[in-house]
């Protein structure tokens, strides 16, 4: 499909559209908001994303977008967007707030004019997991920078499966193929009914079992998706067992890596399968020379705030939240996502929260609503 393609299709039902649905509770309106709550003004993201249309926003996305929430920036439904030729700012709003999606996607020469003319119209919004340039710019105005996790590269070029350190892969890839398990990348709409069962099993054993946590997250799509790469894990029946979502960054027109996005499988299977499938593509990344791959947000692990001017209450709440049992075990797993990740041994990149008020507890919950978690 034709970046042209996939802007035409977005007003229709094309790839952009076609999402595993949100199950709300019996008699629920999910699209239509009471309007005695604050809730997020359709119309007004609609008219927005009519301005700088699916297609734009890819090619915008080609040439700076080489961060890991690039493309669920373009892509994710329901976000509203500020820009123009230069590059665009994706947000979404929650009870009356507003929260930008990761940095601009635009050239470096031109990011702090636009963060500076989105904030003529939203002087005191939020910006979540952006990088330390927008922090940078974002410092400049008055924003108090706050670290919220790392983010993990593998540098290709230079990783290896060999040695103690990345043993449990191999070991990981080999138990799973002495058991019949196959790997092997594929589309979700050969078959989306076997993905979409991989899925809710999988959703079914979380914490947060009603909806698919979002906004951070990108729901998943069944259709074919430019770009994107997906590879599965099947059983010897031939039955999908778990996958890999990984989305490209790109920067000039190139690709210049993939960020794992979502990972699925069925609660039964071995804690082995995601393992396997992610050594088996880092082998065909590699092959294909591909400069990196990120595994994504450790949200709230190993923070420091030493570079910036910092919000100290906001700095021991975050760690007060990624240490606390009772959080981990009924909200969110902080640790579970940490231990992972590390165990790749790769380049840790701190992502930041900027903020211009010194109490935040109601941005806070208003971003836990906007992605799901409570």
């Amino acid at each position: 499909m034709s970046l042209v393609d996939a802007g035409k299709e977005s007003a229709g039902r094309g790839w952009i559209g076609r999402i595993v649905p949100r199950r709300g509770r019996k008699g629920e309106r999910l699209n239509r908001p009471s309007p005695s709550r604050w809730s997020e003004n359709l119309a007004v993201a609609a008219e927005s994303a009519a301005e700088i249309p699916l297609a734009k926003r890819f090619e915008l996305l080609r040439k700076h977008g080489d961060f890991s929430l690039a493309y669920n920036t373009a892509t994710q439904p329901l976000l509203q967007y500020f820009g123009d030729q230069r590059g665009y700012i994706a947000y979404r709003q929650r009870w009356g707030l507003t929260f930008v999606l990761g940095d601009p996607v635009c050239s470096d020469a031109d990011r702090a004019d636009v963060v500076g003319e989105f904030l003529q119209t939203h002087p005191r919004a939020t910006f979540v997991h952006c990088s330390a340039n927008t922090a940078r710019v974002l410092e400049s105005l008055r924003y108090r920078i706050n670290e919220i996790g790392v983010d993990t590269k593998l540098d290709l070029e230079n990783f290896t499966f060999a040695g103690k350190q990345r043993e449990w892969l191999r070991y990981a890839d080999n138990w799973m193929s002495r058991r019949g398990y196959a790997i092997r990348e594929g589309s979700f709409s050969d078959d989306p009914e076997q993905v979409e069962h991989v899925s809710e099993s999988w959703r079914q054993t979380r914490t947060v079992k009603r909806k698919e946590v979002r906004f951070l997250n990108r729901p998943i799509v069944l259709d074919d998706e430019p770009g994107v790469r997906r590879f599965m894990l099947y059983d010897a029946a031939n039955q999908l067992q778990a996958f890999v979502v990984f989305d490209p960054l790109w920067r000039d027109g190139k690709v210049s890596g993939y960020v794992t996005c979502m990972k699925r499988r069925m609660p039964e299977l071995p804690q082995y399968a995601e393992p396997a499938i992610m050594k088996r593509a880092i082998e065909v990344f590699q092959a294909e020379n591909v400069p990196a791959v990120w595994l994504g947000l450790s949200p709230l692990a190993t923070i420091e705030n030493r570079q910036f001017r910092t919000n100290r209450m906001l700095h021991w709440t975050t760690r007060y939240y990624h240490q606390a049992g009772w959080i981990n075990r009924y909200f969110y797993n902080f640790q579970g996502h940490t231990h992972f990740k590390q165990r790749f041994r790769g380049e840790e990149q701190l992502v930041y929260y900027a903020s211009r008020c010194w109490w935040n507890t109601r941005r806070l919950l208003a971003l836990s609503s906007l992605c799901g978690v409570i």
